[in-house]
Protein backbone atom coordinates (compact mmCIF):
# COMPACT_ATOMS: atom_id res chain seq x y z
CA UNK A 1 0.00 0.00 0.00
CA UNK A 2 0.93 3.61 -0.48
CA UNK A 3 2.01 5.50 2.52
CA UNK A 4 -0.83 7.83 3.66
CA UNK A 5 -1.95 9.53 6.87
CA UNK A 6 -3.60 7.64 9.26
CA UNK A 7 -6.63 10.44 9.03
CA UNK A 8 -7.29 8.66 5.98
CA UNK A 9 -7.50 5.59 6.70
CA UNK A 10 -9.34 6.40 9.86
CA UNK A 11 -12.20 7.72 7.76
CA UNK A 12 -12.19 5.17 4.77
CA UNK A 13 -12.30 2.41 7.79
CA UNK A 14 -14.95 4.06 9.66
CA UNK A 15 -12.79 4.56 13.09
CA UNK A 16 -12.47 6.73 15.65
CA UNK A 17 -9.27 8.42 17.58
CA UNK A 18 -8.00 6.19 20.37
CA UNK A 19 -4.56 7.64 20.53
CA UNK A 20 -3.11 10.03 18.22
CA UNK A 21 0.31 9.52 17.69
CA UNK A 22 3.34 10.58 15.65
CA UNK A 23 4.75 7.71 13.82
CA UNK A 24 4.42 8.02 10.28
CA UNK A 25 2.80 5.20 8.06
CA UNK A 26 4.90 3.69 5.51
CA UNK A 27 2.87 1.78 3.63
CA UNK A 28 2.78 -1.62 5.42
CA UNK A 29 -0.52 -4.21 6.50
CA UNK A 30 -0.45 -6.47 9.25
CA UNK A 31 -2.60 -8.76 11.07
CA UNK A 32 0.15 -10.43 12.75
CA UNK A 33 1.87 -8.83 15.16
CA UNK A 34 4.89 -11.56 14.98
CA UNK A 35 5.75 -10.32 11.20
CA UNK A 36 5.72 -6.45 11.89
CA UNK A 37 8.31 -4.03 10.16
CA UNK A 38 8.90 -0.78 10.73
CA UNK A 39 6.07 1.65 10.01
CA UNK A 40 3.41 -0.76 9.15
CA UNK A 41 -0.45 -0.41 10.42
CA UNK A 42 -1.49 -3.77 12.77
CA UNK A 43 -4.74 -4.55 12.24
CA UNK A 44 -6.14 -6.83 15.37
CA UNK A 45 -7.99 -9.28 13.94
CA UNK A 46 -10.29 -11.92 16.16
CA UNK A 47 -11.16 -14.99 15.50
CA UNK A 48 -12.26 -18.32 17.04
CA UNK A 49 -8.98 -19.13 18.72
CA UNK A 50 -7.15 -15.99 18.57
CA UNK A 51 -7.94 -11.97 19.56
CA UNK A 52 -5.23 -9.72 17.82
CA UNK A 53 -6.58 -7.05 20.59
CA UNK A 54 -4.10 -8.59 22.70
CA UNK A 55 -1.06 -8.14 20.95
CA UNK A 56 -1.71 -4.16 20.21
CA UNK A 57 2.05 -3.71 22.54
CA UNK A 58 3.65 -6.48 21.23
CA UNK A 59 3.17 -4.92 17.81
CA UNK A 60 4.04 -1.30 18.87
CA UNK A 61 7.48 -3.00 20.00
CA UNK A 62 8.07 -3.87 16.86
CA UNK A 63 7.44 -0.89 15.15
CA UNK A 64 4.22 -0.42 14.41
CA UNK A 65 3.46 2.92 13.82
CA UNK A 66 -0.43 2.59 14.10
CA UNK A 67 -3.25 -0.14 15.08
CA UNK A 68 -6.90 -0.36 13.99
CA UNK A 69 -8.64 -2.11 17.33
CA UNK A 70 -12.35 -2.99 17.04
CA UNK A 71 -12.08 -3.67 21.81
CA UNK A 72 -12.03 -1.36 24.41
CA UNK A 73 -8.23 -0.48 25.43
CA UNK A 74 -7.04 -1.76 29.08
CA UNK A 75 -6.76 1.87 30.92
CA UNK A 76 -3.15 0.65 31.50
CA UNK A 77 -2.42 -0.39 27.86
CA UNK A 78 -3.82 2.82 27.05
CA UNK A 79 -1.72 4.69 28.85
CA UNK A 80 1.71 2.89 27.64
CA UNK A 81 0.10 3.17 24.20
CA UNK A 82 0.39 6.83 24.77
CA UNK A 83 4.12 6.85 25.57
CA UNK A 84 4.88 4.95 22.08
CA UNK A 85 3.85 7.64 19.95
CA UNK A 86 2.00 4.89 18.27
CA UNK A 87 -1.62 5.69 16.66
CA UNK A 88 -3.98 3.61 18.02
CA UNK A 89 -7.72 3.87 16.05
CA UNK A 90 -10.64 2.15 17.05
CA UNK A 91 -13.72 0.32 14.81
CA UNK A 92 -16.83 -1.70 15.03
CA UNK A 93 -15.75 -4.83 13.28
CA UNK A 94 -11.42 -4.38 12.48
CA UNK A 95 -12.23 -7.81 9.46
CA UNK A 96 -14.94 -5.46 8.15
CA UNK A 97 -12.31 -2.23 8.45
CA UNK A 98 -9.61 -4.07 6.64
CA UNK A 99 -11.99 -4.87 4.06
CA UNK A 100 -13.00 -0.98 3.52
CA UNK A 101 -9.43 0.10 3.13
CA UNK A 102 -8.77 -2.56 0.86
CA UNK A 103 -11.52 -1.36 -1.43
CA UNK A 104 -10.33 2.10 -1.02
CA UNK A 105 -6.88 1.33 -1.97
CA UNK A 106 -8.38 -0.45 -5.02
CA UNK A 107 -9.29 2.83 -6.57
CA UNK A 108 -6.24 4.30 -6.70
CA UNK A 109 -3.79 1.41 -7.59
CA UNK A 110 -2.98 1.25 -11.10
CA UNK A 111 -1.85 -2.51 -11.70
CA UNK A 112 -4.14 -4.78 -13.65
CA UNK A 113 -6.37 -6.22 -10.84
CA UNK A 114 -7.22 -10.43 -11.81
CA UNK A 115 -9.12 -12.33 -9.75
CA UNK A 116 -9.35 -16.16 -9.85
CA UNK A 117 -11.90 -18.75 -8.71
CA UNK A 118 -13.61 -21.79 -8.71
CA UNK A 119 -14.27 -24.92 -7.07
CA UNK A 120 -11.06 -26.62 -7.87
CA UNK A 121 -7.53 -25.50 -9.08
CA UNK A 122 -7.65 -21.63 -7.98
CA UNK A 123 -4.31 -22.25 -6.41
CA UNK A 124 -2.74 -23.84 -9.30
CA UNK A 125 -4.34 -21.40 -11.81
CA UNK A 126 -2.81 -18.49 -9.97
CA UNK A 127 0.38 -20.04 -9.86
CA UNK A 128 0.57 -20.41 -13.52
CA UNK A 129 -1.08 -16.93 -14.38
CA UNK A 130 1.82 -15.24 -11.66
CA UNK A 131 4.55 -17.57 -13.08
CA UNK A 132 3.34 -16.57 -17.39
CA UNK A 133 3.03 -12.69 -16.44
CA UNK A 134 6.51 -12.09 -14.33
CA UNK A 135 7.97 -13.01 -17.92
CA UNK A 136 6.89 -9.67 -19.02
CA UNK A 137 5.74 -7.56 -15.98
CA UNK A 138 5.86 -7.00 -12.26
CA UNK A 139 3.67 -8.22 -9.62
CA UNK A 140 2.12 -9.89 -6.97
CA UNK A 141 -0.43 -13.12 -5.95
CA UNK A 142 -1.71 -13.95 -3.23
CA UNK A 143 -0.09 -16.18 -0.76
CA UNK A 144 -1.15 -19.73 -0.35
CA UNK A 145 -5.19 -19.76 0.71
CA UNK A 146 -5.55 -16.01 1.10
CA UNK A 147 -8.96 -16.34 -0.97
CA UNK A 148 -11.38 -14.86 2.14
CA UNK A 149 -12.17 -11.54 3.72
CA UNK A 150 -9.18 -11.22 5.27
CA UNK A 151 -6.83 -12.63 3.03
CA UNK A 152 -8.18 -11.20 -0.13
CA UNK A 153 -7.86 -7.27 1.08
CA UNK A 154 -4.23 -8.51 2.83
CA UNK A 155 -3.46 -9.28 -1.15
CA UNK A 156 -4.59 -5.70 -2.08
CA UNK A 157 -3.49 -4.07 0.09
CA UNK A 158 0.44 -5.62 -0.70
CA UNK A 159 0.72 -4.07 -4.15
CA UNK A 160 2.79 -1.05 -4.46
CA UNK A 161 3.15 1.55 -7.25
CA UNK A 162 5.59 -0.49 -9.36
CA UNK A 163 4.01 -3.29 -9.77
CA UNK A 164 1.48 -3.92 -13.07
CA UNK A 165 -0.72 -6.81 -11.73
CA UNK A 166 -2.17 -8.53 -8.58
CA UNK A 167 -3.97 -11.53 -8.80
CA UNK A 168 -6.16 -12.57 -6.02
CA UNK A 169 -7.78 -15.96 -5.56
CA UNK A 170 -11.68 -16.06 -4.40
CA UNK A 171 -13.04 -18.40 -2.33
CA UNK A 172 -16.26 -19.18 -0.97
CA UNK A 173 -17.75 -21.10 2.00
CA UNK A 174 -21.23 -19.55 1.64
CA UNK A 175 -23.63 -17.57 -0.56
CA UNK A 176 -22.59 -13.94 -0.76
CA UNK A 177 -19.21 -14.41 0.09
CA UNK A 178 -17.89 -14.00 -3.73
CA UNK A 179 -20.15 -11.09 -4.33
CA UNK A 180 -18.65 -9.59 -1.00
CA UNK A 181 -14.75 -10.21 -2.18
CA UNK A 182 -15.69 -9.12 -5.99
CA UNK A 183 -16.88 -5.50 -4.77
CA UNK A 184 -13.76 -4.99 -3.29
CA UNK A 185 -11.54 -6.77 -6.14
CA UNK A 186 -13.23 -5.12 -8.77
CA UNK A 187 -10.95 -7.24 -11.14
CA UNK A 188 -9.84 -6.23 -14.36
CA UNK A 189 -10.02 -10.20 -15.78
CA UNK A 190 -12.09 -12.35 -13.78
CA UNK A 191 -11.18 -16.32 -14.27
CA UNK A 192 -13.81 -19.36 -13.10
CA UNK A 193 -11.58 -22.16 -13.20
CA UNK A 194 -15.20 -24.25 -13.18
CA UNK A 195 -17.75 -26.01 -10.63
CA UNK A 196 -18.09 -28.85 -8.70
CA UNK A 197 -19.50 -29.73 -5.38
CA UNK A 198 -18.18 -28.05 -2.57
CA UNK A 199 -18.98 -26.70 0.98
CA UNK A 200 -22.67 -28.31 0.45
CA UNK A 201 -23.21 -27.56 3.76
CA UNK A 202 -23.97 -23.98 3.03
CA UNK A 203 -24.21 -24.40 -0.77
CA UNK A 204 -26.49 -27.50 -0.79
CA UNK A 205 -26.09 -28.01 -4.53
CA UNK A 206 -24.00 -27.42 -7.81
CA UNK A 207 -26.98 -25.33 -8.69
CA UNK A 208 -26.44 -22.97 -6.14
CA UNK A 209 -22.40 -23.56 -6.23
CA UNK A 210 -22.82 -22.04 -10.09
CA UNK A 211 -24.63 -19.30 -8.64
CA UNK A 212 -22.04 -18.82 -6.36
CA UNK A 213 -18.91 -18.84 -8.58
CA UNK A 214 -21.01 -16.84 -11.24
CA UNK A 215 -20.89 -13.83 -8.85
CA UNK A 216 -17.64 -12.71 -9.41
CA UNK A 217 -18.44 -11.91 -13.24
CA UNK A 218 -20.83 -8.83 -11.94
CA UNK A 219 -18.18 -6.99 -10.66
CA UNK A 220 -15.79 -6.73 -13.27
CA UNK A 221 -14.96 -3.90 -15.02
CA UNK A 222 -16.61 -2.51 -18.05
CA UNK A 223 -13.75 -2.81 -20.14
CA UNK A 224 -12.66 -6.29 -18.75
CA UNK A 225 -12.67 -9.86 -19.57
CA UNK A 226 -13.96 -13.32 -18.17
CA UNK A 227 -11.94 -16.66 -18.26
CA UNK A 228 -14.35 -19.65 -17.65
CA UNK A 229 -14.50 -23.43 -18.44
CA UNK A 230 -17.18 -24.18 -20.66
CA UNK A 231 -17.51 -27.50 -19.19
CA UNK A 232 -19.98 -27.19 -16.45
CA UNK A 233 -23.90 -26.41 -18.00
CA UNK A 234 -24.39 -24.98 -14.47
CA UNK A 235 -22.47 -22.23 -14.87
CA UNK A 236 -23.17 -21.57 -18.79
CA UNK A 237 -26.79 -20.72 -17.25
CA UNK A 238 -25.45 -18.41 -14.50
CA UNK A 239 -23.53 -16.71 -16.51
CA UNK A 240 -26.14 -16.25 -19.18
CA UNK A 241 -27.12 -12.59 -18.41
CA UNK A 242 -23.94 -11.46 -17.84
CA UNK A 243 -22.68 -8.90 -19.94
CA UNK A 244 -18.85 -9.05 -19.59
CA UNK A 245 -16.69 -9.86 -22.37
CA UNK A 246 -16.69 -13.64 -22.49
CA UNK A 247 -13.92 -15.96 -23.52
CA UNK A 248 -14.85 -20.13 -22.72
CA UNK A 249 -12.22 -22.80 -22.51
CA UNK A 250 -12.45 -26.27 -23.32
CA UNK A 251 -11.53 -29.77 -24.86
CA UNK A 252 -11.60 -29.91 -28.32
CA UNK A 253 -14.83 -30.66 -29.02
CA UNK A 254 -16.46 -28.22 -26.68
CA UNK A 255 -16.79 -25.43 -28.80
CA UNK A 256 -14.94 -23.20 -26.44
CA UNK A 257 -13.28 -20.16 -27.61
CA UNK A 258 -9.94 -21.73 -26.24
CA UNK A 259 -9.61 -25.48 -27.26
CA UNK A 260 -7.66 -28.02 -25.41
CA UNK A 261 -6.21 -31.40 -27.05
CA UNK A 262 -4.76 -33.26 -24.71
CA UNK A 263 -1.45 -34.67 -26.73
CA UNK A 264 0.77 -36.89 -23.55
CA UNK A 265 0.74 -37.20 -20.00
CA UNK A 266 3.58 -39.32 -18.63
CA UNK A 267 5.38 -38.69 -14.82
CA UNK A 268 6.77 -35.39 -16.22
CA UNK A 269 4.04 -33.69 -16.99
CA UNK A 270 1.33 -33.33 -19.68
CA UNK A 271 1.36 -31.83 -23.02
CA UNK A 272 -1.48 -30.56 -25.32
CA UNK A 273 -2.18 -28.12 -28.06
CA UNK A 274 -4.39 -24.35 -27.90
CA UNK A 275 -6.54 -24.28 -30.97
CA UNK A 276 -4.79 -26.97 -33.26
CA UNK A 277 -1.67 -25.05 -33.43
CA UNK A 278 0.41 -24.26 -30.17
CA UNK A 279 1.66 -26.98 -28.36
CA UNK A 280 2.75 -26.70 -25.55
CA UNK A 281 4.08 -28.52 -21.97
CA UNK A 282 3.54 -28.17 -18.44
CA UNK A 283 4.88 -30.04 -15.35
CA UNK A 284 1.90 -30.79 -13.34
CA UNK A 285 -0.36 -33.88 -13.91
CA UNK A 286 -3.70 -33.96 -14.54
CA UNK A 287 -5.83 -32.91 -17.58
CA UNK A 288 -7.95 -30.69 -15.70
CA UNK A 289 -4.25 -28.67 -15.22
CA UNK A 290 -4.45 -28.40 -19.13
CA UNK A 291 -7.56 -26.59 -18.92
CA UNK A 292 -6.35 -24.34 -16.06
CA UNK A 293 -2.35 -23.30 -17.30
CA UNK A 294 -5.32 -22.43 -21.07
CA UNK A 295 -7.70 -20.34 -18.68
CA UNK A 296 -3.94 -19.20 -17.75
CA UNK A 297 -2.46 -18.28 -20.89
CA UNK A 298 -5.59 -16.91 -22.11
CA UNK A 299 -4.85 -13.97 -19.62
CA UNK A 300 -1.44 -13.88 -20.64
CA UNK A 301 -2.23 -13.35 -23.98
CA UNK A 302 -4.90 -10.56 -22.97
CA UNK A 303 -2.05 -8.73 -21.22
CA UNK A 304 0.35 -8.91 -24.40
CA UNK A 305 2.86 -12.04 -23.73
CA UNK A 306 4.60 -13.64 -26.94
CA UNK A 307 4.42 -17.43 -27.01
CA UNK A 308 8.51 -17.56 -26.35
CA UNK A 309 7.84 -15.84 -22.96
CA UNK A 310 4.19 -18.07 -22.46
CA UNK A 311 6.16 -21.45 -23.18
CA UNK A 312 8.96 -19.92 -20.56
CA UNK A 313 6.51 -19.24 -18.19
CA UNK A 314 5.10 -22.75 -18.30
CA UNK A 315 8.43 -24.17 -17.94
CA UNK A 316 9.03 -22.49 -14.39
CA UNK A 317 5.60 -23.59 -13.14
CA UNK A 318 6.25 -26.35 -10.11
CA UNK A 319 3.50 -28.61 -8.08
CA UNK A 320 2.36 -26.85 -5.15
CA UNK A 321 2.75 -28.56 -1.73
CA UNK A 322 -0.06 -31.59 -1.34
CA UNK A 323 -1.66 -30.42 -4.99
CA UNK A 324 -0.86 -33.40 -7.12
CA UNK A 325 2.73 -33.46 -6.15
CA UNK A 326 4.66 -36.30 -6.55
CA UNK A 327 6.89 -37.79 -4.62
CA UNK A 328 9.00 -40.39 -3.77
CA UNK A 329 9.54 -42.39 -0.34
CA UNK A 330 11.81 -45.35 0.01
CA UNK A 331 10.88 -47.26 -3.13
CA UNK A 332 7.47 -45.60 -3.18
CA UNK A 333 5.79 -43.11 -5.46
CA UNK A 334 3.33 -40.91 -4.32
CA UNK A 335 0.79 -38.76 -5.50
CA UNK A 336 0.17 -36.38 -2.91
CA UNK A 337 -3.43 -34.42 -3.58
CA UNK A 338 -4.17 -33.90 0.55
CA UNK A 339 -4.45 -29.86 0.56
CA UNK A 340 -7.91 -31.02 0.43
CA UNK A 341 -10.78 -32.77 -1.20
CA UNK A 342 -14.53 -32.70 -2.45
CA UNK A 343 -15.92 -35.45 -4.78
CA UNK A 344 -14.96 -33.66 -8.31
CA UNK A 345 -11.50 -33.14 -6.91
CA UNK A 346 -11.14 -36.55 -5.85
CA UNK A 347 -12.69 -37.91 -9.15
CA UNK A 348 -9.98 -36.15 -11.22
CA UNK A 349 -7.52 -37.10 -9.04
CA UNK A 350 -8.01 -40.87 -9.17
CA UNK A 351 -8.71 -40.56 -13.05
CA UNK A 352 -5.34 -38.91 -13.10
CA UNK A 353 -3.54 -41.32 -10.84
CA UNK A 354 -5.05 -44.02 -12.71
CA UNK A 355 -4.24 -43.04 -16.18
CA UNK A 356 -0.64 -42.85 -15.39
CA UNK A 357 1.87 -44.92 -16.49
CA UNK A 358 4.69 -45.24 -13.62
CA UNK A 359 8.17 -46.76 -14.25
CA UNK A 360 8.48 -50.17 -13.28
CA UNK A 361 9.85 -51.80 -9.53
CA UNK A 362 11.50 -54.42 -9.30
CA UNK A 363 10.50 -55.40 -12.95
CA UNK A 364 7.00 -55.26 -12.23
CA UNK A 365 4.33 -52.66 -12.81
CA UNK A 366 3.34 -50.91 -9.24
CA UNK A 367 0.22 -51.55 -7.58
CA UNK A 368 -1.59 -48.50 -7.70
CA UNK A 369 -3.31 -47.82 -3.62
CA UNK A 370 -5.71 -44.67 -3.37
CA UNK A 371 -5.04 -43.72 0.38
CA UNK A 372 -9.07 -42.11 0.62
CA UNK A 373 -9.74 -39.66 4.35
CA UNK A 374 -13.04 -38.09 5.08
CA UNK A 375 -14.03 -35.29 2.27
CA UNK A 376 -15.63 -33.19 4.95
CA UNK A 377 -18.40 -30.35 4.56
CA UNK A 378 -20.94 -32.37 2.48
CA UNK A 379 -24.00 -32.01 4.45
CA UNK A 380 -26.36 -35.00 4.31
CA UNK A 381 -25.08 -36.43 1.23
CA UNK A 382 -21.83 -37.25 2.39
CA UNK A 383 -22.39 -40.96 2.49
CA UNK A 384 -23.58 -40.76 -1.04
CA UNK A 385 -20.87 -39.38 -2.55
CA UNK A 386 -18.34 -41.56 -0.33
CA UNK A 387 -19.70 -44.57 -1.49
CA UNK A 388 -19.71 -43.00 -5.40
CA UNK A 389 -15.89 -42.55 -4.97
CA UNK A 390 -15.78 -45.99 -3.62
CA UNK A 391 -17.32 -47.18 -6.95
CA UNK A 392 -14.89 -45.42 -9.35
CA UNK A 393 -12.01 -47.02 -7.70
CA UNK A 394 -13.11 -50.20 -8.47
CA UNK A 395 -14.26 -48.70 -11.54
CA UNK A 396 -10.86 -47.32 -12.26
CA UNK A 397 -9.22 -50.56 -11.68
CA UNK A 398 -6.60 -49.32 -8.94
CA UNK A 399 -5.35 -52.32 -6.71
CA UNK A 400 -6.28 -51.22 -3.28
CA UNK A 401 -8.39 -48.65 -1.95
CA UNK A 402 -7.35 -47.95 2.18
CA UNK A 403 -10.26 -45.34 4.05
CA UNK A 404 -9.52 -43.31 6.89
CA UNK A 405 -12.13 -42.27 8.84
CA UNK A 406 -16.19 -42.52 9.12
CA UNK A 407 -17.01 -41.31 6.09
CA UNK A 408 -14.58 -42.84 4.04
CA UNK A 409 -15.71 -45.92 5.30
CA UNK A 410 -18.52 -46.05 3.27
CA UNK A 411 -16.23 -45.33 0.29
CA UNK A 412 -14.38 -48.95 1.28
CA UNK A 413 -18.29 -51.01 1.68
CA UNK A 414 -18.72 -49.76 -1.97
CA UNK A 415 -15.18 -50.58 -3.40
CA UNK A 416 -15.78 -54.15 -1.75
CA UNK A 417 -19.11 -54.70 -2.65
CA UNK A 418 -17.42 -54.50 -6.62
CA UNK A 419 -14.26 -56.89 -5.80
CA UNK A 420 -11.62 -54.48 -4.60
CA UNK A 421 -9.20 -55.10 -2.31
CA UNK A 422 -10.07 -52.76 0.93
CA UNK A 423 -8.81 -52.14 4.60
CA UNK A 424 -10.12 -49.85 6.99
CA UNK A 425 -8.91 -47.29 9.54
CA UNK A 426 -10.56 -44.79 11.99
CA UNK A 427 -7.33 -42.22 11.62
CA UNK A 428 -4.13 -41.88 10.42
CA UNK A 429 -2.23 -43.21 13.05
CA UNK A 430 -3.82 -46.13 13.27
CA UNK A 431 -3.23 -46.69 9.46
CA UNK A 432 0.27 -45.80 10.14
CA UNK A 433 0.65 -48.65 12.70
CA UNK A 434 -1.41 -51.22 10.58
CA UNK A 435 0.58 -50.33 7.56
CA UNK A 436 2.12 -53.48 6.71
CA UNK A 437 -1.67 -54.79 6.26
CA UNK A 438 -2.33 -52.29 3.21
CA UNK A 439 1.85 -51.03 1.86
CA UNK A 440 3.84 -53.17 -0.24
CA UNK A 441 7.47 -52.90 -1.86
CA UNK A 442 6.80 -50.48 -4.68
CA UNK A 443 3.59 -49.50 -4.52
CA UNK A 444 2.42 -46.01 -5.89
CA UNK A 445 -0.04 -43.89 -3.53
CA UNK A 446 -2.33 -41.22 -3.78
CA UNK A 447 -2.85 -39.24 -0.89
CA UNK A 448 -6.46 -37.88 -1.05
CA UNK A 449 -8.74 -36.25 1.91
CA UNK A 450 -10.29 -33.18 3.54
CA UNK A 451 -7.51 -30.64 5.13
CA UNK A 452 -9.18 -31.72 8.67
CA UNK A 453 -7.66 -35.62 8.28
CA UNK A 454 -4.38 -34.45 8.51
CA UNK A 455 -2.94 -36.96 5.40
CA UNK A 456 0.27 -35.04 5.55
CA UNK A 457 1.61 -36.68 8.99
CA UNK A 458 0.69 -40.12 6.73
CA UNK A 459 3.90 -39.17 4.87
CA UNK A 460 5.80 -37.99 7.64
CA UNK A 461 4.73 -41.03 9.98
CA UNK A 462 5.88 -43.72 6.91
CA UNK A 463 9.41 -41.07 6.21
CA UNK A 464 10.28 -41.61 9.66
CA UNK A 465 8.60 -45.27 9.95
CA UNK A 466 9.97 -48.75 8.84
CA UNK A 467 9.07 -49.05 5.45
CA UNK A 468 8.24 -52.70 4.82
CA UNK A 469 11.31 -54.28 2.68
CA UNK A 470 9.56 -56.97 0.81
CA UNK A 471 5.71 -57.37 -0.58
CA UNK A 472 3.08 -57.56 1.50
CA UNK A 473 0.05 -57.35 -0.14
CA UNK A 474 -3.52 -57.30 1.35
Amino acid sequence: MKPCSFDHIRRVTLSRWEVRGEREFRGGVSTDSRRIREGDLFVAIQGEKFNGNKFVMQAVSAGASGVLIDQTLNPDVRTELERTSATIMQTDQSVRALGRLAASYRREIRSKVIAVGGSNGKTTTKQIIHSLLSQKFSGVASPRSFNNNIGLPLTLLSVEPQHDYVILEVGTNALGEIAALGAMAIPDIAVITGVGLEHLEQLMNLNAVAVEEASLARFTTDDGMLFFNKSAPELLHALRLSKVLQVTVGFVGAGADIEVTPRQQDITGISFEINGRSEFHLSLLGWHNAINAALAIGVARRMGLSEEELRAGLAGVKASSMRLEPQTLGTHWILNDAYNANPSSTEVAMRTFAELTLPMVNRRRPRKVVVLADMLELGTSAGEHHLRMGQLAAELKLDGLVAIGSLASWAAIAAEKCGMTTVHFTDVQQALDGRSQWLGTGDAILLKGSRGMHLEDLVKGLSVGKLPQTADYV
